[in-house]
């Protein structure tokens, strides 16, 4: 998917540097470890083992616990290594299968096989990326006046800080977050693991070990991502007191679907009752593409929709951003489009799809400026919810000779220090719903019932004036709409010191409010506005 921009706030001046927001962490700098007391490890502690060829995916004609065991003693009595299985959706990664290979599983097992032509194309990506820009800020600076996405989801901004019995459990697949927020965060984070196998996408990732303790972000994204949830000292969170487990998907160079499902189903497995997924790509569900075997993704397709019903059967609620290419995603033919102009040598033909913000059941949030127009590079459809992203029509991003408008960007933490940044996409628009759906559950006690709460999701969107249906918080924790029937069964006593917790590491947005009325004004935000503008 496009990667959107984003600018930081540093400790220093205002300079120029790479496009990491963080430097690369070295194999021997990863951490092995680094979670609360309370937090729960990781089951599997082995290193993956690199193989010499590359991934086949394989999907099971069902996902029953026999069909699946028999189909993965069948491909290794054809001499093809398993590397990995979901057995929850009956999805099988293996190493690289010939067309011969593909065949006699097919017809020997019923299974469907994919295998990948263009490691490229089948990587997800996250949809916002960092930025060349670095902007200093000042310690002890609140910044709730700046947060216009949080002033735009409320009427009554105290809802993002009164919710402090809440036992939600946030679960966020991302490119995990930084050693320093996790400590910040302390006992909020109560459970973290590392999806990335030893050598990362396509094995060319040296610094990746395999260790599922090293959750450490190397992109910056999934730490802006959990900052738009959990918040800071100086930045509200959209829930400050929400339980968050992290899971990390992403290496330097790209992410396997293998990873994101298989950490999607460890998820709902450790019952996280809202799930967020700021990633996705693009694929063909008929058709195929011409320059090779594969003939389509439809068994990556069909995985996703095992995954997202397995979620929603245990109660978990899956959020997923729609998507930065400013494509109809109800349009096949505009993604096929998409996926021939980013990759013409695959030459595909068919309708396509977008993995995973075209899976039924899932709540796809696309993205709103702060005006309540849709995100000029905002994806959407006909079954989007909208959520503030941030807006890049004004703001010059095409032209990086250009100065940006922080106004209309949204500011996110960095992850060490007084590192905060401005950032725009549907990756930042997907958090706020998701900690906004935390809101939700905790209020009205929809613990473990997932179709209840996107029903009442749906029930209290608010068309704005740009005529899109919006989430707001007020409406979505109103009694008014919830459901008759409460099931706290997922209601878990051991979440609950994630409220105690929470005053360390976040501020009322009242308090942030009456703070920066009493600040002047006229020091490094004037001082900001004029550098950039310059």
């Amino acid at each position: 998917m496009k990667k959107i921009k984003l600018f930081n706030l540093l400790s220093t001046s205002l300079v120029c540097s790479s496009l990491l927001m963080t430097a690369p962490v070295s194999a021997a700098e990863a951490h092995s470890g680094h979670l609360s007391p309370n937090s729960q490890m990781p089951i599997e502690k082995k290193e993956s083992v690199v193989p010499n060829t590359t991934t086949s995916f394989v999907l099971t004609k069902n996902n029953q616990k026999q069909t699946v065991d028999d189909t993965v003693k069948y491909i290794e009595s054809q001499g093809i290594k398993v590397k990995s299985v979901v057995p929850e959706i009956g999805w099988i990664e293996t190493d690289r299968t010939n067309q011969h290979q593909e065949k006699k599983i097919k017809k020997d097992t019923h299974a469907d096989v994919q295998t990948p032509d263009n490691q490229a194309n089948n990587s997800y990506t996250p949809t916002a990326v960092p930025s060349r820009s670095y902007f200093n800020s000042p310690m002890n600076k609140y910044f709730w006046n700046r947060q216009w996405n949080m002033h735009m989801m409320t009427k009554n901004p105290d809802n993002y800080a009164n919710d402090t019995q809440s036992h939600v459990k946030i679960g966020i697949i991302d490119s995990g977050i930084t050693d320093e927020y996790r400590h910040r965060l302390g006992s909020r984070i109560r459970y973290a693991e590392n999806f990335v196998p030893r050598g990362g996408f396509n094995y060319m990732d040296h610094d990746e070990t395999g260790n599922p303790y090293d959750t450490n972000d190397r992109t910056g994204h999934g730490t802006s991502v959990t900052s738009l949830i959990a918040g800071t000292n100086e930045m509200v969170g959209v829930n400050s007191n929400a339980t968050i487990d992290e899971y990390r998907v992403f290496s330097h160079k790209g992410c396997s679907s293998s990873w994101v499902l298989k950490a999607l189903i460890k998820a709902v497995n450790n019952g996280d009752d809202v799930i967020n997924l700021s990633l996705g790509r693009y694929g063909l569900l008929t058709g195929g593409y011409l320059n090779g075997r594969a003939n389509n993704d439809m068994p990556e397709y069909q995985a996703w929709i095992r995954a997202v019903q397995y979620a929603k059967q245990h109660g978990s609620t899956v959020v997923v951003a729609a998507g930065n290419e400013n494509i109809n995603l109800n349009d096949p033919q505009a993604m096929t489009a998409y996926i021939n102009k980013n990759n013409p040598q695959l030459h595909a033909v068919g309708q396509g799809v977008s993995l995973p913000a075209s899976v039924p059941g899932i709540v796809q949030v696309a993205a709103t400026g702060n005006q309540g127009e849709r995100a000029e590079y905002s994806c959407y459809s006909k079954d989007s919810v909208y959520a503030p992203g941030g807006d890049s029509n004004r703001t010059g991003i095409n032209n990086p000779n250009q100065a940006f408008i922080p106004t209309d960007w949204l500011l996110t933490y960095g992850g060490h220090g007084t590192q905060y940044n401005f950032g725009i996409g549907t990756s930042f628009a997907a958090p706020e719903v998701t900690g906004m759906i935390a809101h939700e559950i905790s209020k009205n006690n929809l613990y473990g019932q997932s179709d209840a709460v996107i029903t009442k999701l749906r029930q209290s969107l608010e068309t704005n004036n740009h005529g899109l249906p919006c989430v707001i918080l007020d409406k979505l924790i109103n009694d008014d709409h919830a459901p008759a029937t409460n099931d706290s069964s997922r209601h878990s006593s051991n979440s609950s010191s994630s409220s105690s917790s929470s005053s360390s590491s976040s501020r009322s947005s009242s308090h942030f409010g009456q703070q920066e009325q009493r600040e002047e004004q006229s020091d490094w935000w004037q001082q900001f506005q004029q550098q950039i503008a310059e």
